[in-house]
C-alpha cells in the first residue's frame, strides 16, 4: 500500500504531523531507501497543514532535481540557492546578535580571492613567516571547509546534481552571503539596526501624512527596527495558507530579489531597489507581463500582508509598474470550429482516458483542464435523478472560493458513455494515467500531456489556445445560445457579483439552460 498522502501524517503516539512519501522506483537507489518521513514539528492541525504543503513541494522540487541529471549553475542560479543559508544564518542570531561566532568578518573578507602566502625570491623563512603569513590563514581554511560543507548540504536537500564549476560558484556565493548577514549581525550589535537615510525618513513622514494611522509605525522604523522579507514570508503562508504552488512559487521569487538586492530587509527597501530588479529582468528577456505578474506581483503581495499587518510602512512596489506595448501577434485567439471538430474527433479516438474525455468534458463544462484531470469517481454522481459532475476542493486545489460548484452531465456525454467510464473507474482519481506533479496536482501534467497532443494534430499556431480556449468557446456559446449570464458565471467558476453571491441554483434549472449547448 502506498504510503504517500495528500495530508499531513498524525504519529499515533507522539501527536506530532509528519510528511511521509514513498519513494518513487526510479529514485530508490538515488536516495538508498523506500520512504521519507520528515517531522513537522508541530501538533497543531493548521500550521501542519501550512508545513506540510512547504515540505511536500520542497521534496518534489528535490525529486525532480534528482531526475533531471547533472547540470550547471548560473551565478545568478548560485546566489538564489545561497540567500536562503544567510538569511537562516541571520534569522538565527537575530535576537542577540552579539552572540554571532560562526563567521570572522575580517577573515570573510576576500575569503576566496586572498592569495595564498607565496616565498619571494631573497626572502628568508623567517622573514616569510614573521612578515607574510597570513594570520587568519587556519580561520579561513575552516570557513572554506564550512562553506563546502554547505553547499553539499544545499544540494543534496534540494536533489541537484552540478559540476565541478557549478559546485564552486554555489561555494563561493554560500561565502557572500555568509559575509553579508555577519555584517549586517555586527551592524544590529552595535545598534544600527536599519541604515535609514534622512531621504528614506522624509519619505516615510510624507507618507504618514496621507495615512496618520501609520504614524507610530513609521516612527518604530525610523528608529532602527528591522524588519525581514523572511518573517513576513512566514506571517503571510501562516495567514493566508495558500495552494501548495502558489506557497512554493511566491517565497521563491521574493528570494530571488533578496539575492538580487544583496539584502533581505523589508524595512530599508526603496522603489528604486524594485525599478532596479525590473530592469535587470529584462535585460534578461523576460516578457513585460512575466514580470509584473510573476515577478513583481508575488513581491507586491508579500509586502502588502506586511502592511496590512502593521509590520511595515508602505508597500514599495505596489507603484511600480512594467508598461509594454501589446502586439497583435502575441493576442491569443479562440479554437475555429474545424479545430474544434478535429480536437473531439480525435478525442473520439484515442484509447486513453485523459485524451478521450478530458477534451469533451471541458467542451461541455467550461471547466479549467486542471479542474478536470483532478476529477474523482466520487465526484460524478446523481442527485435527484440528474447526473452532476462536482467540483471540490478535496479532489485538489482550486483556483478561487467561487470554483467549487456542481455542474450537470450534459445528455451528449451521456450518451457518449461518460457514465459508464466513471462507472468502471476505481474509487479515487478518474484520470489515473496522470501522475501528480511537485505541488500534487494532475491538472499541471494534464495541461501538458493534452497541450502538447493537440499541437501534434497540426495546430501549431502559438495564438491559439489548445487548453484554456475550451473556457472562451463555452463563454462564446452560452452567449450565442440564450444562457443567462449569471448561470454562464456559475459554470465556469468565476468572480460573482454582490447578489449573486447569495442563494444557490437548482439543478433541473441549469440542466435545462447547458443542455442549449449543441
Amino acid at each position: 500500500m502506498a504510503l504517500a498522502m495528500a495530508t499531513p501524517w498524525l504519529h499515533p503516539r507522539t501527536r506530532v504531523y509528519y510528511l511521509r512519501r514513498r519513494v518513487p522506483d526510479d529514485l530508490k537507489a538515488a536516495l538508498g531507501r523506500g520512504e521519507v518521513r520528515r517531522s513537522l514539528g508541530t501538533r497543531d492541525p493548521k500550521e501542519a497543514k501550512r508545513l506540510f504543503a512547504e515540505a511536500l513541494a520542497e521534496l518534489e522540487a528535490q525529486w525532480a532535481n534528482l531526475r533531471g541529471g547533472a547540470r550547471t549553475l548560473t551565478e545568478r542560479e548560485a546566489h538564489i540557492l545561497a540567500a536562503s543559508i544567510g538569511e537562516k544564518f541571520v534569522a538565527h542570531y537575530h535576537d542577540y546578535p552579539s552572540r554571532q561566532d560562526l563567521w570572522d568578518v575580517e577573515a570573510g573578507e576576500g575569503l576566496f580571492s586572498t592569495p595564498p602566502p607565496i616565498l619571494q625570491p631573497g626572502e628568508t623563512v623567517v622573514d616569510f613567516l614573521n612578515k607574510k603569513l597570513d594570520p587568519l590563514l587556519n580561520v579561513r581554511a575552516d570557513m572554506r571547509a564550512w562553506c563546502e560543507q554547505a553547499a553539499d548540504g544545499k544540494l543534496a536537500r534540494d536533489g541537484l546534481r552540478v559540476d565541478p564549476d557549478s559546485r564552486l560558484e554555489l561555494v563561493r556565493a554560500i561565502a557572500r552571503a555568509m559575509q553579508m548577514g555577519a555584517l549586517q549581525l555586527r551592524d544590529m550589535s552595535q545598534g544600527r539596526w536599519t541604515p535609514v537615510a534622512d531621504k528614506k525618513v522624509s519619505s516615510a513622514k510624507s507618507a504618514a501624512t496621507k495615512n496618520p494611522k501609520a504614524h507610530e509605525l513609521i516612527l518604530s522604523r525610523a528608529s532602527g527596527e528591522v524588519v525581514q522579507l523572511e518573517a513576513l514570508i512566514e506571517g503571510w503562508l501562516r495567514e493566508r495558507q495558500p495552494a501548495a504552488k502558489t506557497a512554493y512559487v511566491f517565497p521563491r521569487v521574493v528570494r530571488e530579489f533578496i539575492a538580487f538586492n544583496g539584502r533581505g530587509d523589508a524595512t530599508s527597501m526603496t522603489e528604486d531597489d524594485i525599478v532596479r530588479w525590473k530592469d535587470s529582468l529584462l535585460q534578461q528577456g523576460l516578457r513585460g507581463t512575466t514580470i509584473r505578474n510573476g515577478k513583481i506581483g508575488p513581491l507586491k503581495t508579500i509586502l502588502q500582508w506586511g502592511v496590512d499587518n502593521k509590520k511595515i510602512a508602505t508597500n514599495v512596489a505596489r507603484g511600480i509598474k512594467v508598461t509594454t506595448k501589446a502586439r497583435a501577434a502575441d493576442r491569443k485567439r479562440d479554437s475555429t470550429e474545424d479545430e474544434v471538430k478535429q480536437i473531439l474527433a480525435a478525442a473520439t479516438e484515442a484509447h486513453d482516458s485523459v485524451r478521450r474525455w478530458v477534451p469533451w468534458l471541458c467542451a461541455y463544462t467550461g471547466a479549467r483542464v486542471a479542474e478536470i484531470c483532478q476529477l474523482r469517481k466520487e465526484d460524478v454522481y446523481a442527485d435527484s435523478m440528474i447526473h452532476v459532475i462536482a467540483i471540490r476542493p478535496e479532489a485538489g486545489s482550486l483556483k478561487n472560493e467561487n470554483s467549487e460548484r456542481t455542474i450537470p452531465v450534459h445528455p451528449n456525454l451521456i450518451a457518449q458513455g461518460f457514465l459508464e467510464f466513471v462507472a468502471s473507474a476505481k474509487p479515487g482519481p478518474l484520470f489515473t494515467e496522470l501522475p501528480p506533479d511537485r505541488f500534487g496536482s494532475r491538472g499541471g501534467n494534464g495541461s501538458k500531456v493534452l497541450g502538447r497532443w493537440i499541437r501534434s494534430l497540426g495546430m501549431v499556431d502559438p495564438r491559439m489556445q489548445p487548453n484554456h480556449g475550451w473556457r472562451h468557446r463555452f463563454s462564446t456559446l452560452s452567449r450565442d445560445k440564450g444562457l443567462r449570464e449569471d448561470v454562464t458565471i456559475y459554470m465556469l467558476g468565476r468572480q460573482k457579483s454582490v447578489s449573486g453571491a447569495y442563494g444557490g441554483y437548482g439543478l433541473p434549472m441549469l440542466l435545462e439552460q447547458i443542455s442549449r449547448i449543441p
